[in-house]
């Protein structure tokens, strides 16, 4: 019965894949990352489907597929997220939670792994990392006993990625570019509450130059 209605969800993501047969790998994805016992990476997920050796080439290729519009897929995530949970509200508004998070990466010559520093008062973390520097955005959701959870919409690696050497985007304008996508598919003003910042509100007429107002 439980898994009804996880594929009844999941049904709802169809339209950021052009083609069936990328629809059905994606699915197998989203099944191995909720059924896995390990972290793993794609080997947890060929593990927990009891797949042959010859699913872990079909997997990678799912995640370079050109069938798969992540644009689409973001849009998709966050209209389903409206649906199936409560949205917690200030004044009619959702509220959106934004964090950095750098992930520690062991291969030298994987695409987005840089040298980044680290900010922390305790002494447990080193200065210094090599790792993937992401910008991630949430959905503040009300949950059955009163409390607040917060629901991941989209995350983006934006240190390490070079597209043009004319780009002087600051990490911040990313955000704010990023959230602005998201503003603009659910229609409504939204509240971003920020590590460290003060949470100005945005609308979707808001140009990306309104982070100055941010800082």
């Amino acid at each position: 019965m439980l898994w009804n209605y996880w594929l009844a969800a999941v049904r709802e993501l169809r339209p950021a894949c052009s083609r069936t047969r990328t629809f059905f790998w994606m699915l197998l994805t989203l099944a191995g990352l909720c059924c896995r016992a390990d972290n793993a990476g794609v080997t947890s997920f060929v593990r927990a489907l009891d797949f042959s050796g010859k699913a872990y080439h079909r997997f990678l290729h799912f995640f370079h597929s050109a069938g798969l519009h992540l644009e689409t897929l973001t849009a998709c995530w966050l209209r389903l997220c409206l649906r199936l949970f409560r949205p917690f509200e200030v004044n009619s508004r959702l509220v959106f939670l934004a964090d950095g998070i750098k992930a520690p990466k062991e291969g030298r010559k994987m695409p987005g792994v840089k040298l980044l520093h680290q900010q922390s008062a305790g002494n447990t973390k080193p200065t210094y990392i090599m790792g993937h520097s992401m910008q991630a955005i949430s959905l503040l959701v009300q949950c059955a006993a009163g409390q607040v959870a917060a629901v991941p919409l989209v995350s983006r690696i934006h240190e390490g990625l070079v597209f043009s050497n004319r780009d002087a985007s600051t990490l911040l304008d990313k955000l704010v570019a990023l959230l602005l996508t998201l503003v603009g598919v659910c229609q409504r003003q939204v509240p971003l509450t920020l590590t460290r910042m003060n949470p100005p509100l945005l609308t979707q007429t808001d140009p990306p130059t309104a982070v100055d107002g941010m800082r």
